[in-house]
């Protein structure tokens, strides 16, 4: 089965006509529409059939609820389809197996991945819905990434977290997989909208308002949220969004098939059916039906190992968001006529410290113990100061003039080199990621990090209780931060966040953002504070071909990493 342009865009209109609805105003989004029942205990019903989930503090929780069939076999590479009903209630009362992906360097997990975890206080109605979807590169990452019972609890909020497809089965450019000009490999994102969809149907019965939903990502999935701003497909499935540290990516589709057939030419050395993986590579490329039929037969563990790098946050290691002009627009965000919902974008300020590599690798390179070192501090800065901007105000600036909804730019300053709390251990800084601790109370690096303490738990509330101000009304003012208001490029600021030991340490001041990455490649340029061959090392090969450092390629004549 394959869906038309013309069917994506019909979808996509009797969406927008038939979900949406005005964003509530403040205060109103927690009081239950007068027919909206409420539900009480850990069965609910769904569409398909009821739930049986468990207490997890002060709410309940269901893990892995089905929102679509297994996409395996002949459902592989195809749009979602309903899962199939049951009568009994399912036990979703403990976490389930992750969707396939690689893991040390082996596969792990499931293709029937197309399920949900939901976090609801007990007996709520007409709260607020956040739905959730995970980052990782969109090749790696679980549902868990962020446990939402204190943000259900404490933002007072039904939080949903989805799994969806990864890597080469969530997207996957071949020509023989498109059966035609109108179908598209941006699988992964079908399956946001079926998740959304089954959020509209079904999540009245776990407290949640339909009217008054809201997608988060972070990372990948912040820039999946973003793409969906893009696409008519999306138009009134949901009515406010956050991305958490994503800024605005699509990959060309021809380009990406290219890199993809590449990358799965050694398979088809490996079955003997080439001996030459560039031969391999041109058959992969030619969209044959017996290249169709290759592809279908291959053991799903082994798409696994390809495209190893998926991480480094490089579209050409792993070609994803394909601007197709079927579910993405053709032109990219320039052509796109955005879904106007009230936007939160939220980025650390040293994002790039746990990409940039450590000293030792840069030694591998060739340069010396003091030399590896400065090397690392230059990339992390700079590189730090490029994403910052792409993840904030140059998403802000490439959407504020068409949107025609506010959009509001929240920068985490807490950890980075001039906080009040710096986080020194590797030079992590305000890394990518902080966001989550912050808004979970759970943090799997605070002895690295030394997070923590009354200072960080006065943090976590003021930032968790914008983000609660969002979720209910598209404005994240609260009483406990300074006024603060949307990004205009007129008035390009940011609310920034900090602070130190004490719980009387919280800073929130309203600071200039300014979408400037030439200002900043101006002061790369200029710095002499580290060796010519450093800096060099550092442009030709760390920061070179990023998903943010299209500007700093262009300056710098990086050559191009696409095939």
């Amino acid at each position: 089965m394959n869906l038309t342009r013309r069917g994506f865009l019909k979808a996509g209109a009797l969406a927008a006509a038939g979900l949406a609805a005005p964003v509530l105003p403040a205060g109103a989004a927690g009081d239950a529409p007068a027919s909206q029942p409420v539900f009480q205990g850990p069965v609910r019903p769904t569409a398909y059939g009821p739930v049986q989930g468990r207490q997890n503090g002060r709410s309940l929780v269901w893990y892995g609820v089905p929102y679509g069939a297994e996409p395996s076999g002949a459902l592989r590479w195809q749009p979602p389809q309903d899962p199939a009903p049951w009568t009994g209630a399912l036990d979703c009362t403990a976490p389930g197996p992750m969707a396939l992906q690689p893991c040390n360097g082996m596969a792990a997990g499931t293709e029937d991945c197309l399920k949900l975890d939901i976090y609801a206080p007990d007996g709520a109605s007409g709260l607020p819905v956040a739905v959730y979807f995970h980052g990782g590169g969109n090749r790696t990452g679980t549902t868990l990434e962020l446990p939402g019972r204190r943000l259900a609890e404490q933002a007072g909020c039904v939080f949903v977290s989805v799994g969806y497809r990864l890597g080469l089965l969530g997207f996957n450019a071949l020509p023989a997989l498109q059966n035609g000009p109108d179908a598209t490999g941006n699988y992964a994102l079908l399956d946001a909208a079926k998740a959304l969809d089954w959020v509209q149907e079904n999540i009245a019965a776990f407290g949640g308002d339909s009217r008054n939903v809201t997608a988060m990502g972070f990372s990948a999935g912040g820039r999946d949220v973003l793409a969906m701003l893009a696409s008519p497909y999306f138009a009134g499935r949901f009515h406010k969004a956050v991305s958490l540290s994503g800024g605005l990516t699509m990959a060309d589709p021809a380009a990406s098939a290219r890199q993809t057939a590449r990358a799965f030419a050694p398979l088809a050395v490996e079955d003997g059916l080439f001996t030459d993986a560039g031969a391999a590579a041109d058959w992969l490329l030619s969209g044959g039906e017996d290249v169709r039929r290759w592809l279908y037969d291959l053991d799903p563990a082994r798409l696994c190992a390809l495209m190893p790098n998926g991480g480094d946050i490089r579209m050409s290691s792993f070609p994803h968001l394909f601007a197709d002009g079927v579910l993405l627009p053709g032109g990219g965000f320039a052509d796109a006529q955005l879904n106007g919902v009230p936007l939160l974008l939220v980025t650390g300020r040293t994002e790039f410290s746990l990409f940039s590599p450590l000293a030792s690798q840069f030694q591998a390179q060739g340069l010396s113990q003091a030399q590896a070192a400065q090397a690392r501090d230059f990339a992390t800065a700079y590189g730090s100061e490029l994403y910052r901007i792409f993840n904030g105000a140059a998403t802000a600036a490439a959407l504020a003039p068409r949107t025609g909804a506010p959009i509001w730019l929240c920068e985490l300053a807490c950890g980075a080199p001039d906080s009040q709390s710096p986080i020194t251990a590797l030079g992590l800084g305000s890394y990518h990621g902080i966001s989550l601790p912050l808004l979970s109370g759970e943090n799997a690096m605070a002895g690295l990090t030394g997070a923590g303490g009354p200072g960080w738990d006065a943090l976590s509330g003021a930032f968790t209780g914008a983000l609660a101000a969002f979720l209910r009304s598209g404005d994240p003012n609260t009483s406990a931060l300074p006024a603060w208001q949307p990004w205009t490029a007129a008035s390009p600021r940011a609310l920034v966040l900090d602070a130190g030991q004490t719980a009387g340490s919280l800073s929130a001041a309203v600071c200039p953002a300014p979408a400037d990455e030439a200002a900043v490649l101006d002061r790369m340029d200029a710095d002499q504070s580290v060796p010519e061959q450093v800096k060099q090392t550092v442009v030709r090969t760390v920061l070179n071909g990023r998903i943010f450092s299209a500007a700093l390629d262009q300056r710098f004549h990086n050559p191009s990493l696409w095939a």
